[in-house]
């Protein structure tokens, strides 16, 4: 069952209509599948039985992610050498008691690895309405920069190997704005509002999906990739106020 590949969801869904339709389907299918393996991994490292498998983002052929349970946010890899996954655990591990927010860890697994975000807390931003969300959006830019600044304070000048975990699954949505005075610095490298984790008066009080963390040329990376996801965010947010 492992090793069931990822395109049968994205096979299936292509008789669905609709585009919302066949992510769902596409989603649903890949995270039945790997569910007995979400289940023994879930039971192996935490010792706890698995009650939901709920799933959270679009798949694609390298990745199914899903929160089980209702505060683990997993991920499933494809094509990751031991040696990627060491790398990125020694960055981690560097990372870690440096920055205030939620890091993932990962285990690596036959011919795949598993990233895990320990008992996520608080809310995705989808549980707060769109008015609430937009009285509070000064505030959480605040905290995003306020984040922003915290990573670029961790004194990093290079990654194990030099390249980020999931090189391979970098967006174009990515791409570093352009800097005639690079200064190297760590980034997040996919900040957006389905990556923040927030408590009830809508503070964040976590960050999820650091597969791409890496260096970046420009300090501006983070807060550009943040600014261009939250704008195209917001116009969603306008329409249903």
């Amino acid at each position: 069952m492992s090793r069931i590949p990822f395109y049968i969801g994205n096979f299936l869904a292509i008789f669905v209509p609709g585009g919302a339709r066949r992510a769902r389907v596409r989603g649903n299918v890949n995270v039945t599948l790997y569910a007995p393996r979400i289940k023994r991994f879930i039971k192996r490292i935490y010792n706890e039985p698995v009650k939901s498998i709920k799933f959270v983002r679009q798949i694609n052929l390298n990745r199914v992610c899903c929160v089980v349970n209702g505060k683990y946010y997993v991920k499933l890899f494809r094509n990751i050498t031991a040696q990627r996954v060491k790398n990125y655990q020694e960055l981690m591990e560097f990372v870690q008691p440096r920055i205030s927010v939620c890091m993932p860890k990962i285990y690596a697994d036959d011919h795949m690895a598993m990233y895990v975000s320990e008992k996520i807390p608080g809310h995705g931003i989808k549980d707060f309405d769109a008015k609430t969300i937009l009285k509070n959006e000064d505030k959480i830019k605040d905290q995003v920069t306020k984040i922003i600044s915290e990573i670029q304070a961790i004194k990093i000048k290079s990654i194990p190997g030099y390249q980020r975990f999931s090189h391979s699954l970098q967006p174009e949505r990515a791409t570093e704005p352009a800097t005639d005075k690079p200064k190297p610095v760590l980034a997040h490298f996919d900040l957006n509002e389905t990556n923040l984790l927030f408590d009830d008066d809508m503070n964040i009080c976590g960050i999820i999906d650091w597969d791409m963390c890496s260096i970046a040329k420009n300090p501006n990376t983070d807060i550009f990739v943040f600014n261009r996801f939250w704008n195209r965010f917001k116009k969603t947010l306008m329409r249903n106020a």
